[in-house]
């Protein structure tokens, strides 16, 4: 780190101790997001002081003098101070971290510059160990040992800038990739996960031709600290708002054209068997350490989970870099390469665009170009909403009379996610068949999770849609607890926002009330009875599958057994699907 000067030092106040202290998270997520802006307005309202802190103020000096730098962005669950740690990287730019700072004092504000002696802890915190859909958010705590000295504020440090937002695109997993322009048409590139944060500045929400005042150090972007536009009304920007796809050739020179770019998937058989060995391993450890049981099952569930995470994220980015290498282009701020999917977003010159096109690696390329918003159909409308995504491109529907479909409107956390439900699905491969009939719609392509399973969650990757909603897709299989090791039902409905009960309990549950019980053994048996004493009595097909829980092709006093023992074995503490329960020994 560079010395800040004389003046400064003489300036600054008392040093600064402050950490946090979260509870410790279980699951791995995907990204180490990087922090991103707030309005100007200070946030001191909403900080929590720490006991016997020394407040900060700042130094004297009006520029930055320090390689890496904490710049004070915000809240982290409304709760704890976010920070954004500045540090220089090879490409003449900023690279950054998300950083969480609990014991923070109270009076700072946003845009706020904190230096250190660069011997603060750092600990990688995993923000949602619970929640199927972001499985790999992360950000890193500071420890309490940290030592900060504030220096002042961006806009005294640094230099200011007026930016245009020229696209906006989303992953699909929290992340944010915003391009912009300068005056002189300078392009700069501004990524963010804005999971858990409290951002003043919400680029999620931007569209193309807003303005922001962005502050600059040494002529590189740090943080925007104010929208220049704000009188304007502003079109939120969610996952149902990507950017728009098209698989048209270029017709005209793609040097200043960024494309989607989906290579092979990679092949997770060496790392299927590398957690199979570790979680074994992992699993024996804990059985010599006295736990065993469902404590055994649950810590190797989750560590199963975590290691598989780890090592997906590192092959898919060994493998965006080797499709970067084969086309001649260079990783940097304007390369977006997903750690989760086969994506990457970038730009091709005509020789790179031609290099990929013959490439044996590369399944498709798809231009991208920036999202426009157009009103397509009623998407408040339930099943002008249902018609809309299981069309294709003419209107022609695209699934077949098997395959089950519902939406939920107003779900998720925030009640500002509409989701499409297939549902009655009979295993994983069925789920991939569903989305790829649905992608056939071009308007719209539904981008998968790393991992695929019962309660998935799709995002619309490539829609051209006019909603101010989250439009998601959901996707379960009958009779199989949702998630990558298996939620419980009644946590996976808190998460999603809706009892999901409906679209998975299926077999055994005669009556539709979503609980297997006595009433259904009972259900089974009169059934059974009245086909054994009346030649007229018959079966439909949609009963016979409800009630021949054993598979056995007949609905007999086996199933009213089978049903009712299930009943007793979960009344008096078991947990898992009717299914699972056949299979125990």
């Amino acid at each position: 780190m560079k010395s800040i000067d004389k003046a400064a030092q003489q300036a600054a106040p008392p040093l600064i101790k402050g950490g946090f202290i979260m509870n410790k998270r279980k699951f791995l997520s995907f990204f180490s997001a990087l922090t991103l802006g707030l309005t100007s307005l200070p946030f001191t309202n909403i900080y929590t002081a720490a006991e016997d802190k020394t407040a900060v103020s700042s130094a004297s000096d009006n520029k930055l003098d320090a390689e890496k730098f904490y710049v004070v962005v915000g809240t982290y669950e409304n709760n704890y101070t976010q920070l954004k740690y500045v540090y220089p990287n090879s490409n003449a730019g900023y690279s950054a971290d998300k950083i969480v700072w609990e014991n923070a004092p109270a009076d700072l504000s946003y845009g706020d510059v904190l230096v250190s002696d660069g011997n603060e802890k750092k600990t990688l915190v995993y923000s949602a160990p619970d929640n199927p859909v972001y499985a790999m958010a992360s950000y890193y705590k500071l420890d309490d040992t940290a030592v900060l000295n504030k220096v002042g504020n961006c806009s005294d440090l640094m230099d200011s800038k007026e930016l245009t937002v020229t696209s906006a695109m989303y992953d699909g997993s929290g992340h944010w990739s915003i391009h912009l322009n300068d005056a002189d048409g300078k392009e700069y590139y501004y990524g963010y996960s804005s999971y858990g944060s409290t951002l003043g500045v919400a680029l999620s929400g931007c569209k193309t031709g807003d303005k922001y005042q962005f502050a600059f150090n040494d002529g590189k972007l740090v943080v925007p600290m104010a929208k220049k536009n704000d009188t304007e009304t502003v079109t939120t920007v969610t996952t149902s708002s990507a950017p728009q796809t098209t698989t048209t050739a270029p017709t005209e020179n793609t040097q200043n054209k960024s494309y989607w770019i989906f290579y092979n998937d990679i092949d997770t058989k060496d790392i299927d068997e590398t957690v199979a060995e570790k979680v074994h391993d992992y699993t024996y450890s804990l059985y010599e350490q006295g736990i065993d049981g469902r404590d055994a099952e649950m810590k190797s569930a989750e560590y199963s989970q975590e290691i598989r995470l780890e090592l997906l994220k590192a092959a898919y980015n060994e493998a965006s870099a080797k499709i970067l290498k084969e086309l001649g282009v260079e990783k940097n701020s304007d390369v977006f390469c997903s750690s989760f999917t086969n994506t990457i977003v970038c730009k091709l010159s005509d020789e790179q665009y031609k290099i990929a096109q013959k490439s044996e690696n590369i399944q498709q390329i798809t231009a991208f170009s920036d999202f426009t918003l157009e009103p397509q159909t009623d998407l408040n409308n339930k099943s002008s909403f249902i018609e809309f995504f299981t069309t294709d491109s003419e209107g022609a529907p695209v699934l077949g009379d098997d395959v089950k479909v519902d939406a939920v409107f107003g779900c998720g956390k925030d009640k500002n996610t509409n989701y499409l439900i297939i549902y009655g699905l009979s295993d994983v491969k069925e789920i991939d068949k569903v989305i790829d009939k649905l992608n056939k719609n071009t308007l719209f392509k539904w981008g998968s999770p790393i991992e695929t399973f019962s309660g998935s969650i799709f995002y619309n990757s490539g829609a051209k849609i006019s909603s101010a909603e989250n439009i998601q897709l959901i996707a379960f299989i009958d009779d199989t607890l949702p998630g990558f090791t298996g939620y419980d039902i009644a946590r996976y409905s808190e998460e999603v926002g809706f009892d999901a009960r409906p679209y998975i309990i299926s077999r055994g549950d005669t009556n539709g009330d979503c609980n297997i019980d006595a009433v259904d053994a009972s259900n089974i048996l009169s059934a059974y009875a009245k086909v054994q004493t009346s030649s007229d009595y018959s079966l439909s097909a949609a009963e016979i599958k409800k009630m021949d829980v054993d598979g056995s092709g007949t609905v007999d006093a086996v199933d009213a057994s089978i049903v009712l023992s299930y009943y007793t074995y979960i009344a008096t503490g078991g947990s898992g699907m009717l299914k699972d329960f056949i299979k125990k020994p």
